[in-house]
């Protein structure tokens, strides 16, 4: 499973812009409240957009039908390798929102339309964005 290569990306994070080698310290001091504001967004997204599930293994999504079918705990969030990360897509919007490392999520969007809507969304889950 790989979003096609016509979509950008764009970054959402616990920070404005990456850290840098100089910071990198900050990812271990990352507490669990500031872990939280990726499940604040996750369902804030939900509560406004139909949001389905990409099973790469299968090739196929499915429809969520609950958003705590999104929400980790932070333990488990972090115990858990890169082959478990949490990939959404957004038809609506025309996007896929992809966990990744780093405490960072990647937008695959094909319009500036997609990060407008979400915007607010991120602002208000307390989280950065930036391309």
């Amino acid at each position: 499973w790989e979003v096609r290569p016509e979509f950008q990306k764009e970054f959402i994070s616990l920070w404005s812009g990456w850290l840098g080698k100089e910071n990198l310290h900050k990812l271990d001091q990352v507490t669990e409240a500031e872990w939280e504001r990726f499940n604040t967004l996750l369902a804030l997204i939900f509560e406004r957009y139909e949001v389905f599930i990409a099973n790469p293994g299968e090739g196929t999504t499915q429809k969520v039908m609950r958003a705590s079918e999104l929400m980790q705990t932070y333990s488990e969030a972090m115990a858990k390798d890169g082959s478990k990360f949490t990939r959404l897509v957004i038809p609506e919007l025309n996007c896929a929102l992809t966990e990744d490392w780093d405490f960072t999520y990647i937008l695959w969007h094909k319009s500036g339309s997609t990060i407008a809507a979400l915007a607010p969304l991120i602002e208000q889950a307390q989280l950065y964005h930036f391309g």
